[in-house]
């Protein structure tokens, strides 16, 4: 028999470690590997796949790894191959005659997602459950339309519900993927009503939050209908979303055991990839499948399962040895756990690192000792370093950070960011560091930070992407063009660098609205006493005794902001109708008008593929010419950001139903806040400086890594408050009880891992909401382990006191780990501000007044936080003039977000 080591050397690759040798070499049986962040577990499968080939245990072909994205599968199925076709070169005649002869070699094994693989399931066995094997899956923006598209048409009880038509949308789709993850139906939802509702007459006196808890429930069963009208709209048109997906897989292999038999007997070894992020439903999948004693080797680690959110449950890795016992066990009657192994060494943190991220991972370890701490692999002792600092604003942190970068990239290129040696002395690259932000609203400060210094950046995924300014005025232009009462995008485009509307003239602007408001109910006007006072010959609203005094003197700001928040109207429509020129400044008039004409140009192009039509904008807004002139980049890197936008609306216009510019902007809306589960990890190739969320990150690395504004402040039972950023508190509540779009607990399949509700009384609720708030705790320590983990060289890891708020925040606990780590000799603490006085005002909010507006041509976006305020002062206003005028033109919006009148204004 060939030993993994013998192999090894016949194949000219590194020698395993005694724990690989373990893994590649294990008996034909079920086996969890834990295996630590760049533990070099794809090296590992692959090694055991080629060894049991080598030794005739198994054909390729015969041969099943599953993962999460396509990148990892095809670079696991590469890997294989390249190994397999060097075996066939390298293997001694006899040994391959004994094996079959080289025809061995020409089976391929199957490498896939779990998606992918359940999609083969169902089309194969399909019609067991009567369903059409033929059934097309669609993409998240097709899944988007159709779901916004049933709760437009959707004619029932919505009392309960506030919510704005995209909100519900989104509701309904997180509503509906948990119910297909967890093989769960509305009814199962409606029977917690009635469980709720026994708990409740069980109290003598409810107070306000017991009751809370029974209408936030009343909220999610009246989601149901619209979710079940969701599934009769796609069962309609024949297709399915990926949940359903997964869950109608998971239904035909638990129903039906044959289907097992038949995937047992074609695949004699299975591999599960990064098994701690499945989900309930691919639990039952492949339970259903392969449980029984087959040989199927796990691998993952628990302290990297950061997509709780989307139905992942590290739990199911610490489970496997029970889920997947022995064979000899359920033989003798009493079912054996399988074997649980590690992968502790690590080969691409440096020591250094690997001592933070111990650190951070300290608790998570102590929740199981089959998680290991990371030692470093061979070359990676005595590497690495660590450096940490606290700022006093996270202006200072921002700029700081770029500083960093620059003198790293200005460093001796035969002297590694950790100050040792470079082997080959190959330098560092910009596209060799990575900013890795908790939330993406950090994008923007820095990025602005880099490219004062000349460091080209690129920023990673589409919620990102509409951080970044040059795409911002491309979405705010579309938005405009096509929505009369997008007040608030329009109000970005007039103060903006471009435009540079001063103050008095877009109050001019906000009483032509009204004045236009005004003449089109005219013709509906109520008798005479009801009807609202006219302006002035002006158009300014008539003086009352309280308005002519303080708050509309000289400061002509604060008479924009007193001004539209009084008014109703479109602003659209008054740049499209501007009235009298002596209204506004003659500079300001030849603005408008100039922004007026190019509008009603680009409104002529609405027919074009959406593609074109952001080219046409980009074109219009002179974006093309701006990027292309900016000092130190590249043309291919200046455009990056834009050119992955049009990609991303190519892709939109390839997937869905009807690609309009309405629906394509309503899909942008929820990519803010939701990625519809894009593929993390997509890095374009450019020479840049990579700016991108944790999340993003996972399965990816670099030698030099940030993080930034490891800043919070902790609650009494330790949660990070409001404003905290990393830790950061869930931008929704996931307590099922105060958030009607979470499924609650007791429906999940994962139940045993998460907090139990026993009962409504004042100490099930208090003993619920401190165990909820842990898990979310975890849940930010683990992201943290996989932040620091991603470096290899240089951890950079940074926080500050002062952000936007007016209440200081302070160091998180990670950053005081990390800390701790350096000052015990791992790195360096560059500088740690002292805590503000009590009392202190935060210095980035201090004399507003100072702040020029409109900013200074170039100036896109700005980087003086008092500028900022006010800007977004402005924006507030005119949204809440958008608000208050669409609140009494509709009441559902259709898919494209405009009401039946708004829509007909637009043609």
């Amino acid at each position: 028999m060939i030993t993994p080591g013998e192999l090894a050397r016949l194949l000219e690759i590194p020698a395993p470690t005694e724990e690989q040798a373990r893994v590649i070499e294990a008996p034909m049986a079920p086996m969890a590997v834990i295996a630590g962040a760049g533990s070099g577990k794809s090296e590992t499968m692959a090694a055991r796949v080629v060894w049991l080939v080598a030794n005739g245990f198994v054909r390729p072909e015969r041969v099943l790894g599953l993962t999460f994205t396509r990148k990892a599968a095809a670079e696991l199925g590469v890997r294989v191959r390249k190994r397999l076709d060097k075996l066939r070169e390298v293997l001694p005649g006899d040994e391959l005659d004994r094996l079959g002869g080289e025809a061995l070699f020409d089976g391929e094994p199957m490498v896939s997602t779990y998606h992918s693989y359940a999609a083969r399931l169902f089309g194969d066995h399909a019609l067991r459950e009567a369903l059409e094997p033929t059934m097309r899956l669609i993409s998240p923006a097709v899944a988007w339309q159709i779901c916004s598209r049933a709760v437009d048409a959707y004619h029932g009880p919505m009392d309960r519900i506030e919510w704005q038509p995209d909100t519900v949308t989104k509701a309904v789709m997180e509503l509906a993927g948990d119910l297909s993850e967890h093989l769960r139906t509305a009814d199962d939802v409606r029977k917690v009503g009635t469980w709720l509702d026994e708990r409740l007459a069980a109290v003598k006196k409810p107070l306000k939050a017991q009751r809370d808890v029974l209408a936030k429930h009343a909220v999610r069963e009246q989601l149901m209908p619209l979710i079940e009208a969701y599934g009769r709209a796609k069962a309609d048109r024949e297709v399915i979303d990926h949940g359903d997906q997964m869950a109608l897989a998971a239904r035909i292999a638990s129903k039906h055991p044959e289907v097992g038999m038949i995937e047992r007997s074609r695949f004699s070894v299975v591999l599960l990839d990064e098994y701690q992020d499945t989900s309930q439903a691919q639990l039952v999948l492949l339970k259903s499948l392969f449980t029984g004693g087959h040989p199927v080797t796990a691998v993952g680690d628990p302290c990297q399962s950061i997509y709780g959110w989307r139905g992942a449950s590290a739990g199911n890795l610490l489970r496997f040895a029970y889920d997947f016992p022995s064979q000899a066990g359920i033989a003798g009657g009493r079912p054996v756990p399988a074997p649980v192994v590690q992968l502790s060494r690590s080969f691409r943190n440096g020591e250094q690192i690997l001592e933070a991220a111990a650190r951070i991972q300290e608790e998570l370890r102590a929740e199981t000792k089959a998680v290991p701490r990371l030692i470093p692999g061979a070359g990676r002792e005595g590497r690495g370093r660590v450096e940490c600092a606290l700022f006093d604003t996270v202006e200072d942190e921002a700029e700081r950070i770029a500083a960093r970068i620059a003198g790293l990239m200005a460093a001796d290129p035969e002297t590694a960011p950790d100050v040792g040696p470079y082997t080959g002395g190959e330098g560092l690259e910009y596209s060799d560091i990575a900013v890795l932000a908790r939330k993406r609203s950090q994008f923007p400060l820095i990025r602005r930070a880099l490219e004062a210094r000349g460091i080209p950046v690129e920023v990673v995924g589409l919620g990102g992407l509409l951080t970044v300014p040059e795409v911002q005025d491309v979405v705010a232009t579309m938005r405009v063009m096509h929505d009369p009462t997008a007040g608030a995008s329009l109000a970005r485009l007039l103060t903006g660098p471009r435009w540079r509307l001063g103050p008095r003239d877009l109050v001019a602007l906000g009483r032509r609205a009204r004045t236009l408001a005004l003449d089109a109910a005219r013709d509906i006007t109520p008798p005479e006493k009801d009807r609202p006072e006219e302006p002035t010959a002006d158009g300014s609203p008539p003086e009352t005794a309280e308005g002519s005094g303080e708050g509309s003197g000289d400061d002509p700001l604060r008479q924009l902001v007193s001004e539209l928040n009084q008014e109703t109207g479109s602003l659209v429509d008054a740049l499209d109708d501007l009235g009298p020129p002596d209204a506004y400044s003659p500079e300001g008039h030849a603005r408008l008008r100039r922004l007026r004409d190019e509008l009603r140009m680009l409104r002529g192009q609405v027919g074009l593929p959406l593609p074109d039509l952001v080219n046409e904008v980009e074109r219009a807004l002179g974006l093309d010419i701006e990027v292309a002139a900016r000092s130190g980049l590249d043309p291919v890197t200046a455009r990056a950001d834009l050119d992955a936008f049009i990609d991303a609306a190519a892709t939109f216009a390839g997937d869905a139903e009807d690609p309009t510019l309405g629906a394509f902007l309503a899909y942008l809306k929820a990519a803010e806040t939701e990625e519809f589960g894009l593929e993390a990890g997509r890095v374009g190739e450019t020479n840049s400086v990579k700016l991108l969320t944790v999340h993003a990150s996972k399965g990816l690395e670099w030698p030099v890594v940030v993080v930034p504004g490891l800043s919070s402040v902790p609650q009494k039972n330790g949660a990070p408050a409001k404003g905290s950023i990393f830790p950061s508190p869930p931008q929704n509540a996931t307590r099922w009880t105060a958030n009607p779009r979470v499924l609650p607990f007791m429906l999940r399949g994962d139940r045993a891992d998460l907090p139990p509700l026993n009962g409504l009384d004042k100490d099930d609720l208090a003993a619920f909401d401190d165990a909820c708030a842990e898990r979310d705790l975890r849940e930010e320590r683990r992201l943290a382990y996989v932040a620091v983990t991603r470096a290899s060289s240089l951890l950079i890891a940074t926080g500050y006191w002062w952000g936007s708020s007016g209440r200081p925040l302070g160091p998180s606990p990670f950053l005081e780990e990390i800390r701790a780590v350096c000052m015990a000799g791992a790195g360096s603490v560059a500088v740690w501000a002292d805590p503000p006085e009590e009392g202190a005002a935060n210095p980035l909010l201090a004399d507003p007044d100072e702040a020029d507006w409109p900013v200074a041509p170039g100036d896109r976006g700005g980087s003086d936080a008092t500028a900022r305020e006010r800007y977004e002062a402005v924006v507030a206003a005119a949204r809440m003039v958008e608000d208050e005028m669409s609140g009494r033109t509709r009441h559902w919006a259709g898919h494209d977000g405009l009401s039946d009148a708004d829509r007909g204004r637009m043609t």
